[in-house]
C-alpha cells in the first residue's frame, strides 16, 4: 500500500472511531417520569380510614391492611411540573404477598371512591365456603391477590376537585313537566356555572381518564407488577378500556362489569342511560309487576302498568323522581321500586280525590296493605317519602329559595371528566334541552338531566386523544353484563364487544344488575374469576340465566343479593356486601347517569 493509500485509510479509520465514540458517549435521554418511578412508597396503618369503619373489619385484617399516599405528575405532558397525590389502600395476601399481582379497582362515576373496594373484595373472597364450587373459588382469589383500592384524582383522599362559586342557584322541576322557560334559565344556568367554576380550579384540567389511566400505571409500576390486573364497573370499565388501548403490553387480565359503550363518545353514554331506564321498565319491570298484579294493582299487563304510571301528574312525578325508583334494576331492589311505584300511583288517586296531603300520609300509612310483608314495609317507607317530598315542593317559596353554587367532589369530577374526556361536537344548547325533555317523556320516573350540558361551556380542553377500537384488539378482558342492566344498557356492550376480537363476555339475561360483583351462580361467577386467575379463556361469550325474582319464587320471599351457600359465615358476607353496595352506588345515585 502506498503511503497516501495508507494516510488515507489510517484518516478514515480515526474519523470512524471518533464518530462512534461520540456516538456512544452521548447519555440516554432522560426518562420524565423517573422521579416518580423511583419514589419510595410509604405503607401506613390506615388508622385515618379506621375511624371509618364501625364495624371493625378493617382492624381484622391487621397489618395486611395498608395505606399509602403516592406522588404522580399533575399534567402527564409536562411531568416536571406540579404533583398530585393519590391515595391508595392494599390489603396483602395472607401467604406470600410479596409473589402475588395486585388486583386494581374502580367502583365507577367517573368520581367514585375505590378506597374501600380493596377492603370489602377481599373480606368477601375470605370468607369463600369449602362447600361449594363458587365459595372455592372466592378462597382461590384470596390466595391469589393482593387487593388494591385508590382515591383516583379529584376525590376521595386524593387532591380534591371543588367546583364552588359565588352564583346563586335555585330548585329545578326534574321532570318532564320542567320544561316552561324559567325552569330551562335555571337549568341551563347551572351547566353554564359548572364550566365556569370547575375549570377555574387549575387542577381540573388534568382531570381526565387518560390521566388515571397513567396514574394506574404508575402504581402498577410501584408496586412491582409487570402487568395490570383489575375489576371495574360502570365508568370503571371505560377507565378499563382507555387503559388497555394506552398500554396494551401492560394490560393483564381485566374483568369490565356493566360495560360503557367505548366505541362512541362518552357523551352520548348519558343519552344511552335514560334510554335503558325506559327499556328496562318497559320489557322487565312492567312484565314483573304485571305477574304480581294481586299484589300490586299496578295493571294486569305491561302495557296498563305503563298507561298507569303515565297517568300521575307534576306533583307526584316531581316527588317520584328523587326516590330513584328503577334508575337501578337489581333484582333484590325490584321490590322496593314497585312499591314506590305504587305509593306514587296511590298517591295520585288521592290527590284526584281532592284529599289533603295530611289525609293522604294517614290513608297510605293505615288503610291501604299489601299481602307481603316486605313488600308492605317497603311501600309503607315509599308513601312516607313520598309525601315528605310533596311537603317540601308545597312550601312556599320552595322553588325561589337560592343557594350558592357549589359541587361535591364526586359531581365535580364527573362533569370535569366527561367535559375533558372528548370534545362535545354539537354545542347547540337548544338540541340537548329538547333531547332531555324527549326522554324524561317517555316515562314520568326518567329525569331531564340530560337538559343540563356544561360541557357546551367548556374552555381550552387539553390535547390528548382517547384510544381507538383498534388499539383494543389484543385486549385481554372479560366483559360481564346484564340485559337489562339501566345505567350502562346492554346495546351498547354488545356493540363494543363486536368490535373487540380477543375480548370474551359473560352475559346473564333476564338480570338488570348493574354491578354483577359476587353473584352467585357457577356460570357467572366462576368464568369471571376464572379470567382473572389466569385460567384458559372462556368460549367468545357465556350466556347465563339471571337469578330468579322475588316475587316469582313459590311461595313469594325477600332474596338477598348475597348467595348463603357459598361463604362460611353467612350473616357477615351480607353486612360487608351491603357496605361494598353502598359505596357503588353512591357513584350511578348522585344525580349522574353512571
Amino acid at each position: 500500500m502506498s503511503k497516501n493509500h495508507l494516510r488515507s485509510a489510517l484518516a478514515s479509520a480515526l474519523a470512524a472511531l471518533m464518530a462512534g465514540c461520540g456516538g456512544s458517549d452521548a447519555p440516554p435521554p432522560a426518562d420524565p417520569l423517573a422521579r416518580y418511578q423511583n419514589q419510595t412508597v410509604e405503607w401506613n396503618d390506615c388508622s385515618a380510614y379506621l375511624e371509618k369503619d364501625p364495624e371493625g373489619y378493617a382492624q381484622k385484617l391487621g397489618p395486611r391492611l395498608q395505606c399509602a399516599q403516592v406522588q404522580v405528575p399533575q399534567d402527564y405532558q409536562d411531568p416536571d411540573a406540579a404533583a398530585v397525590t393519590i391515595s391508595v389502600m392494599r390489603v396483602r395476601a395472607a401467604h406470600t404477598p410479596q409473589k402475588k399481582p395486585h388486583l386494581f379497582f374502580n367502583p365507577g362515576g367517573p368520581g367514585g371512591d375505590g378506597q374501600f373496594m380493596a377492603l370489602y373484595f377481599s373480606r368477601m373472597f375470605s370468607l369463600g365456603s369449602e362447600q361449594t364450587a363458587v365459595g372455592k373459588k372466592y378462597l382461590e382469589m384470596d390466595a391469589s391477590y393482593n387487593f388494591v383500592g385508590f382515591s383516583p384524582r379529584g376525590v376521595g383522599d386524593s387532591t380534591n376537585l371543588l367546583c364552588i362559586g359565588n352564583q346563586l342557584v335555585y330548585p329545578t322541576l326534574n321532570s318532564q313537566w320542567g320544561a316552561e322557560p324559567d325552569n330551562v334559565r335555571k337549568l341551563t344556568d347551572h351547566a353554564q356555572f359548572t364550566a365556569q367554576n370547575c375549570q377555574k380550579n387549575p387542577v381540573a384540567a388534568h382531570i381526565h381518564t387518560d390521566a388515571t389511566a397513567r396514574d394506574m400505571d404508575l402504581m402498577r409500576h410501584l408496586l412491582g407488577d409487570e402487568k395490570l390486573h383489575y375489576y371495574g364497573i360502570s365508568y370503571g370499565t371505560w377507565l378499563g378500556f382507555w387503559y388497555a388501548g394506552l398500554f396494551p403490553e401492560r394490560a393483564g387480565p381485566m374483568v369490565l362489569d356493566s360495560n360503557m359503550n367505548f366505541s362512541r363518545s362518552i357523551h352520548e353514554a348519558t343519552i344511552a342511560s335514560k334510554q335503558g331506564q325506559a327499556l328496562t321498565f318497559n320489557e322487565f319491570i312492567a312484565p314483573y309487576a304485571a305477574r304480581h298484579d294481586d299484589l300490586l294493582g299496578l295493571g294486569a299487563n305491561a302495557t296498563l302498568v305503563k298507561a298507569n304510571l303515565q297517568s300521575v301528574g307534576r306533583q307526584v312525578t316531581e316527588a317520584l323522581i328523587p326516590l330513584n325508583a328503577t334508575e337501578r334494576a337489581e333484582s333484590y331492589l325490584l321490590t322496593s321500586y314497585l312499591a314506590t311505584l305504587k305509593a306514587a300511583m296511590e298517591t295520585q288517586r288521592l290527590l284526584d280525590q281532592n284529599k289533603t296531603l295530611a289525609d293522604i300520609a294517614d290513608i297510605l300509612q293505615s288503610e291501604i296493605h299489601i299481602p307481603n310483608e316486605p313488600l308492605d314495609a317497603a311501600f309503607k317507607l315509599a308513601a312516607q317519602r313520598m309525601v315528605s317530598n310533596l311537603q317540601a315542593q308545597a312550601t312556599p317559596g320552595h322553588y325561589e329559595a337560592p343557594q350558592l353554587f357549589y359541587l361535591s367532589s364526586m359531581d365535580s369530577v364527573f362533569d370535569t371528566v366527561v367535559c375533558n374526556d372528548e370534545p362535545l361536537l354539537n354545542k347547540d344548547q337548544d338540541h340537548w334541552v329538547k333531547t332531555g325533555f324527549a326522554l324524561a317523556q317517555a316515562l314520568p320516573i326518567v329525569a331531564n338531566a340530560v337538559a343540563r350540558q356544561p360541557c357546551i361551556h367548556w374552555k381550552d380542553r387539553k390535547a390528548y386523544t382517547k384510544p381507538t377500537m383498534e388499539a383494543l384488539q389484543s385486549a385481554s378482558v372479560l366483559m360481564l353484563q346484564s340485559q337489562y342492566d339501566v345505567p350502562t344498557p346492554s346495546s351498547g356492550a354488545l356493540e363494543t364487544f363486536a368490535q373487540l376480537p380477543a375480548a370474551r363476555m359473560v352475559y346473564v339475561e333476564n338480570e338488570g344488575g348493574h354491578g354483577l360483583l359476587f353473584y352467585g351462580t357457577e356460570c357467572v361467577d366462576l368464568a369471571v374469576y376464572d379470567h382473572l386467575l389466569g385460567k384458559p379463556p372462556a368460549p367468545r361469550q357465556t350466556t347465563c340465566q339471571g337469578k330468579p325474582l322475588a316475587l316469582d319464587e313459590k311461595p313469594a320471599k325477600a332474596l338477598g343479593p348475597v348467595q348463603a351457600a357459598h361463604f362460611s359465615d353467612p350473616e357477615q358476607a351480607q353486612r360487608l356486601y351491603q357496605r361494598l353496595r353502598q359505596g357503588l352506588d353512591a357513584t350511578t345515585r348522585h344525580g349522574r347517569a353512571f
